[in-house]
């Protein structure tokens, strides 16, 4: 099975956590992937940041790295089909999450694939959805 990293997931991969390091290692490389949404706020962190800084420039060239090897999934139609329902189902038990994570979840789903997160409690909300997590 493939794995989506979301974006708390991708953020320890630039900080290079050691606990998602040692998780990742579990997984065949072409096995992990991410989704536009997680590129989105991961662009988002990094323009809050100086750009002339050394933090900047770290964290830039581990987000290039990481891009590099491994695929970003699409957001393909079945994708939009997933979140109207995750979302209507979240919103009718009064569970609601962010649209991103949603939208995370969505994508992952369309492909088939699980999530790795630091934010269980969110995503554990989404039925169907498998769930992965690390501890530091």
């Amino acid at each position: 099975m493939k794995f989506v990293l979301d974006t708390s997931a991708f953020s320890a991969a630039m900080r290079r956590e050691i606990g998602l390091l040692v998780l990742l290692k579990e997984l065949q490389p072409g096995n992990i992937v991410t989704v536009p949404p997680v590129v989105a706020e991961i662009q988002y962190g990094l323009e809050r940041i100086d750009h002339h800084s050394k933090k900047f420039q770290l964290l830039n060239s581990e987000k290039e790295k990481w891009l590099s090897v491994i695929n970003v999934l699409e957001w393909v139609p079945e994708a939009s089909i997933y979140f109207g329902r995750i979302k209507a189902d979240l919103e009718r038990k009064g569970r609601m999450i962010d649209d991103f994570d949603i939208a995370i979840a969505a994508i992952a789903m369309a492909h088939d694939c699980g999530v790795i997160t630091n934010n269980v409690k969110h995503f554990k909300r989404i039925d169907n959805l498998t769930v992965n997590f690390w501890t530091s």
